[in-house]
Formats: C-alpha cells, structure tokens, sequence
C-alpha cells in the first residue's frame, strides 16, 4: 500500500502532528478518530503522521522483516488487543479491526489450563499491528484527512504565534496547531567504557564493536561474525536473548526433548566451543515465566487483595507522608507471604508464619543480598540458579520465596502502574520506587521456560560459558578483549552490546529531545528519569503557569508514570486519557472559530 502526501488547503483546519507511529501512536489515533466520531466533531481536522522508519503501526520493535528467533516477551494468552469498532463518517467507513485472539483464530477460554503459554515471534504481533493500521488509514487517506511522513524529526518547537513547528531531515512544516509525541527508545550518550571500546575497535583490526543489539540480521550480516572469533554479550538480560538464539539458530538448531519442561538440545556441525560469553554487572539470571496458566494462577492475588492493595498504595495521605519506597513495599509483602504459605511447592518445611513470612519478603525486597534458606542464594553457580527457576516455572521444584515475589510483583504491576502514575510522592520517593520496579524486572519481565531451556541447552553442548558473567574484569590487547575472572582468562574479539537504554531525558541524544529541552518546553522529573507530564499527557513546561500543547506518551515520560514499556501499556489507559483531552481541545477549538 502506497501512503501518498497530498497537498491540502489547511487554511480552515486545525492540523494536529503524531511523531511516532508504532502500537502507542496508532491507539492514540484510533481513540482520537473514534471519540471526534462520536462527538459529531470530526471535522477541519488535518494530522501529519510521522514515522521515520516507514514502519506504520507496528514501529521498529515489531518491523515485519526481523528474525523470527525474536520472541514477544508476553504471551499470547495475556496479550489482550482489544477489537477496534466500525466509524461511520459522512462519506467513508471505517472497518472494524479483530481483537489479536480473534485475528489468530484462537479462543483460550477453551484450551487447557495444562497447556504451555505461547510466545510467538515480534514479526507476527507486528504483522497485526500493520494490517489494523492499513485498514483504519486508508479511509482517512481518501478524504485526505492525512498525510503521512517517513521522516526523522529533529526539532519541535512552539513559535511566537502559538503554532507548532516540526522540522526533519527532509522538509519544515510550521503550522501545526497541536502534537503528540509517541516516540518510544531513543539513543543515548554512551558510557566511559563503550567511548573507549568504539575507539579500540577502531584502531585494531582483530576486533569488531556492535553498539546495539537491534536489528539482530545486521549482526547476523557482520562479516566479522565468525564461529572463530569469540563472541562477548554485554548484558544479561531479554535482548542478550534475541541476540544469542539469533546468532546461535543460524549457525544450528534447537530440537526440544521434552515437551512437559521445554528442555533443549543444541546442535550444530561448526566446530563452536565457548563461543559466547556473557557478562553483566551482577551476574544474576532472569528467572522465567510460569509455563503455563495452571501455574501462574497459584502466585494471582485475590480480588480482594488487589484492592486492598490499591486502596493502600493510592492514598495520595500515605504518598505525601512517605519518605521512602516502604509504604509499597509493605503492602506487597503481605500479600506475597499469602501467596506463598499457600503454594502446595513452598518450603513449608521451614514452619514459617504469616508474619514471619512477610518480614523476609520486606527484607529481600528491601536488599536483595538479603540471604535465608528459602530464598535463592546468589552464591550458587548461575546455571544451577537457571535450573532451579526453570523447576519452579515448570511445577518440578520447591518455589523460593523470591521467585514467588517476582510472579506476585508481576500480578501486581498493573495495580502498581495505575495507583502510582501521577503520584503524590515527593521525587526522591518515586525514583526509589521505579528503581524498585526495574531490579524486579528480572523476575517479572522474565523470558518464558524455552529460553532459559536454550541457554542452558548452549552451555551444556559447551557452546556457551558463564565464567565470566559477573562483572569480568576486561583488559584490552592487540589481540582482543581479555577477559579476565578469578584465575581464568578468555579472548574475545566480536563484542555485542544489549543493555538496552534507560530513559534518563538528560543523557538522551536524540535531536528532538535536545531542543525541546534547550527551549525549556519539557522538564526533567529526576536527574536519573524521564519528563514531566499532567494526567492527560501533556508537557509541563519549565514555565508550569504555560499550556504547552505537546504530549508525551512513553517511556520518556518515566518519572511521571511508571510501566511505559509493554505492549499492553501502548493499547492501556493513557492513550485514551490523551485522546479524550485532545477530543475536547478540538471541539473548543471548532466551537471558538464557528465551524
């Protein structure tokens, strides 16, 4: 499908910009179009799309052509994209669009709750994605009601005449009168040791520095990649993932052995030994995901202890007074020790407690090099950590008290992201609580059962080493990257990046967010966070007494909100708070002009 720019007289209209048209931008926009519909209000409207990769609806993250060994880490299950209904306009219809259950012909009401969670490839949610956005824009697109631009931003700003102005690398459109900015990752300056790693690799032939981990087919493209060259992986997390099953499927094969705990087989006709070697600051490993429903209804709180919890954690009293992460913690911790007195695989050996119980939830969530019986020690060998989560994910091992908060803490995060967005607590406070909400990330956010199973799959072919996971240290040589860890050394020479950047507005190098920033219009939260934003999503510039009419939906405005990142938060609640805000704004707008 063809997106032609049209030339329109925009002279009576009111031209509104979304920058960003990936999952979060096209929910927006579908809310925009459907609430102006039902208002009767859809009129002398124009919106410019812009999207610099050309990837309308699904973005980057879900680009169609990526590996298929990239995995959503949600699954499909879980992933409820809600069906999008007919709008009728004056001339045109708008289909309605299946929900992503409907779309995959799949109703999981009906399958057994025995049955392992699926996790299917990124390009496959994307494929949905892009199909819903072809069949809502093209209508608009016969009523020229947009235009749509594959172009990287690279200043917004607000003109003395109160119109917007977008500037890319192609053109200048300077009369937009309202923009929404939905412009997920951005770059960010890199650390002390990549300068010096991008400026070594640059100087010495032997080695070779991939900054980011994303598109994996241009690691896979490199022509240095080498199954004789050992391959560093920086980080320890979701993308090490990708990067590892991507690199490791095109040079051999994953065969699953045993259907009940997804255990694998890596094979491969190279000649590959310790061939990958990760490495990360602690050296901890993610913990997967229960592996099916069965298992992952025993850490769901109650209905009732989800609103208790709620009521606890959004009283905006308990949030003024609270001088630290605490008030969360403590809600959490009795709900966790609940959860896990009543698991039929917890260590009730130990005799513990409700209140007991809650006291070493409070601990460990508190410090977690907080060490007890029933929780899972980080002195073990990380492959024997890997396998004893795995027994927990798969219903086969005792479950650790942590693992058990981090399957609660996941339960409770859609609770967490409502109450706490928007909060009353004072910065320091919240930017402990996000600080919080990330070191959980490992339990949480975990991959499912499969992808532990193919690291492990890779280390017992010998085709993987976690000698050197935690916090190696790294000496740089004429030959390679020597890593050094107790009394072993190895050579690295291809060296990959995957720790993905974190949102902290003052270290990101985007141009747009630079200017916007030079020109006072946003305003960091916290040194170590995102932008400040009202309920609605708009900006709160330098000058809080000035309506800015910019909004910022995403994971730049971390610090404000917290949970910016899934799936699941592009289609939630805060595009529909912005869209009824931005439904108004246009109706006052048709009203003050007489149209």
């Amino acid at each position: 499908m063809n997106y032609l720019n049209k030339n329109n007289n925009l002279s009576n209209k009111r031209v509104l910009g979304i920058i960003g048209m990936g999952p979060r931008g096209l929910y927006a926009l579908e809310n925009l179009i459907i609430g102006l519909s039902e208002k009767n209000s859809l009129k002398n409207l124009h919106m410019l799309l812009f999207e610099e990769t050309g990837y309308f609806g699904n973005g980057a993250v879900y680009r169609l052509d990526q590996v298929e060994t990239n995995w959503i880490n949600i699954s499909e299950r879980i992933l409820i994209l809600e069906s999008r209904p007919k709008i009728i306009l004056d001339t045109i219809t708008i289909p309605e669009f299946p929900s992503y259950h409907e779309w995959i012909s799949k109703e999981f009401s009906l399958l057994s709750n025995k049955e392992p969670d699926n996790y299917p490839p990124r390009a496959k949610v994307g494929a949905y994605l892009h199909k819903r956005f072809e069949t809502f824009i093209k209508p608009l697109l016969e009523i020229e009601m947009v235009s749509l631009f594959k172009e990287k931003v690279q200043v917004v700003d607000l003109l003395e005449n109160n119109k917007l102005k977008v500037e890319t690398n192609l053109n200048t459109y300077d009369y937009l009168d309202e923009i929404l900015l939905t412009i997920g990752h951005q770059p960010t300056a890199l650390s002390k040791q990549l300068i010096a790693w991008e400026k070594y690799a640059q100087e010495n032939e032997n080695v070779t520095l991939c900054k980011a981990p994303y598109p994996i087919q241009n690691i896979l493209d490199c022509a240095y990649l080498d199954t004789k060259k050992t391959i560093g992986v920086r980080g320890f997390g979701l993308a090490m993932i990708d990067v590892v099953r991507g690199i490791a499927s095109q040079y051999g094969n994953f065969t699953i052995i045993d259907e009940q705990t997804h255990a694998c087989e890596y094979t491969s006709t190279f000649d590959i030994k310790n061939w990958f070697v990760p490495f990360s600051l602690d050296g901890l490993p993610p913990a997967p995901k229960p592996l099916n429903a069965e298992i992952d209804e025993l850490f769901k709180p109650s209905q009732k202890h989800i609103s208790n919890f709620e009521d606890e954690i959004g009283n905006p009293s308990i949030q003024r007074s609270a001088t630290n992460s605490d008030f969360l913690i403590d809600a959490i911790s009795k709900i966790t020790a609940a959860i896990y007195l009543n698991l039929p695989t917890s260590n009730s050996e130990e005799h513990l407690d409700h209140k007991e119980t809650t006291r070493l939830v409070k601990n460990w969530l508190k410090n977690d090099s907080f060490e007890h019986a029933i929780i899972t020690s980080k002195k073990l060998a990380t492959t024997q950590q890997m396998e004893n989560y795995v027994g927990m994910a798969v219903g086969n091992k005792t479950v650790s008290l942590d693992f058990c908060i981090g399957q609660v803490w996941r339960h409770c995060q859609p609770s967490i992201y409502k109450q706490l967005s928007y909060n009353e607590c004072n910065n320091e406070v919240f930017a402990e609580i996000i600080n919080l909400d990330e070191r959980m990330k490992r339990y949480a956010y975990g991959p499912p059962v499969e992808s532990i199973q193919q690291l492990l799959a890779l280390v017992s072919a010998g085709v993987m080493t976690f000698d050197f996971i935690n916090d190696p240290e790294i000496k740089r040589t004429g030959e390679g990257w020597n890593f050094i860890s107790d009394d072993k050394h190895k050579m690295v020479h291809f060296m990959i990046d995957s720790v993905l950047d974190s949102p902290e507005i003052k270290s990101v190098t985007s141009s747009v967010v630079k200017q916007l920033l030079l020109n006072d219009l946003i305003k960091p939260v916290h040194d170590d966070l995102g932008i400040l934003t009202d309920k609605k999503g708009y900006l709160i510039p330098n000058d809080s007494k000035k309506f800015v009419p910019i909004a910022l939906l995403g994971r730049l405005a971390k610090g404000t909100i917290i949970g910016v990142d899934a799936i699941l938060e592009c289609f939630g609640d805060r595009p529909k708070s912005w869209s009824k805000e931005a439904v108004k704004r246009h109706m006052n707008w048709i009203e003050i002009n007489n149209h």
